[in-house]
């Protein structure tokens, strides 16, 4: 008979062995309000390509299986994430937090991945373990992958602390949430990200606010002075930057999701949706207006991919504002 260690293993051996695209897409989990999330079989093709993930994987597949690090741990629990396997990711982090259960950089990725699962109780105790090791060490960058696939390799601390606070919030911890947002706040000023400072400003501003402490909230969102430009010199959109102005009050709620030229950018991308979406259900909120923020969680929440980091929130918010009804 076997034992439950070795059930275990063979279970996360068949886990990492299979496939898990199917012709009908592959169940994750289920969301905060009892709908199944399903990664289809063209999965994630805006961070690159179905080949190309699917060349990535099998490479850092046979790197993680021919020399288990830290490191090749990293890179293909991330590979199957963006691949839109939360699931098989987590199974991966798992076998290596076996082999290295101190390593905070695992047990960051672990925290997101109990985060995208909605599993927030878990990914906080996760992430505050991984924070407890970091204390007073200097920021650390995730390794690079492979030429084929390039990428910015993102400062490990910074999504820490940031996921932190996103699993704090959709807890209503928001004393907790405005803390580890300021924290990642932190970690990317060195940098002068002008796009991480947006975000956390937005998520700070969001914690204060909805904690009640309306003058520290008004003191930060104050503090913002970036232009669009100034975030993206390239060019672009952002849905944090349209976000802030909106709760500054620079920019009208009916503005959003219009058919007239503003001669604003806008987009229907679900991540850009659900992002939007959730401002101006947050704008009506603060507004003490719930019922004119349903519509906008509605939408943030209908959108087709489950993993944004705004439809989880809003699924949260829904349970919080909307615990008797069903959307």
């Amino acid at each position: 008979m076997l034992s439950r260690t070795t059930k275990s293993w063979i279970g996360v051996t068949l886990l990492l062995c299979a496939s898990p695209a199917a012709a009908q897409g592959s169940l994750q989990g289920t969301s905060l309000l009892g709908k199944p999330m399903i990664t289809q079989p063209t999965r994630n093709v805006g961070v690159a390509s179905v080949a190309l993930l699917e060349r990535a994987a099998a490479d850092a597949k046979a790197d993680f299986e021919k020399n288990m690090t830290v490191d090749t741990a990293t890179w293909y629990g991330r590979i199957l994430f963006y691949q839109g396997y939360s699931k098989e990711s987590a199974a991966v982090y798992d076998r290596a937090l076996a082999r290295f259960p101190n390593s905070p950089k695992l047990l960051r990725h672990r925290a997101h991945r109990h985060f995208s699962l909605r599993e927030f109780d878990k990914s906080i105790e996760v992430g505050l373990k991984a924070a407890a090791l970091y204390e007073g060490k200097p920021l650390e960058r995730e390794k690079p992958g492979p030429d084929y696939f390039p990428g910015d390799p993102d400062v490990v601390q910074y999504y820490l602390y940031y996921h932190l606070g996103g699993a704090y919030f959709a807890r209503h911890d928001y004393d907790n949430a405005a803390r580890w947002f300021a924290k990642s706040a932190e970690a990317a000023m060195f940098t002068k990200d002008m796009e991480a400072r947006t975000a956390n400003t937005y998520w700070e501003y969001l914690s204060l606010a909805r904690g009640g402490r309306m003058r520290e909230a008004q003191a930060l969102l104050d503090s913002y002075d970036l232009t669009l430009f100034e975030v993206h010199p390239a060019g672009g959109s952002d849905t944090y930057f349209d976000g802030i102005q909106l709760f500054k009050g620079h920019r009208d709620p009916n503005s959003f999701f219009s058919d007239k030229d503003g001669g604003r950018a806008f987009a229907t991308a679900d991540g850009v949706a659900a992002s939007t979406a959730y401002s101006m259900a947050n704008y009506y909120i603060l507004r003490g207006e719930p019922e004119k923020a349903k519509p906008w969680l509605l939408r943030s929440i209908s959108v087709d991919s489950w993993g944004f980091f705004a439809r989880i929130q809003a699924e949260a918010d829904w349970l919080l504002l909307f615990p008797n009804e069903r959307p």
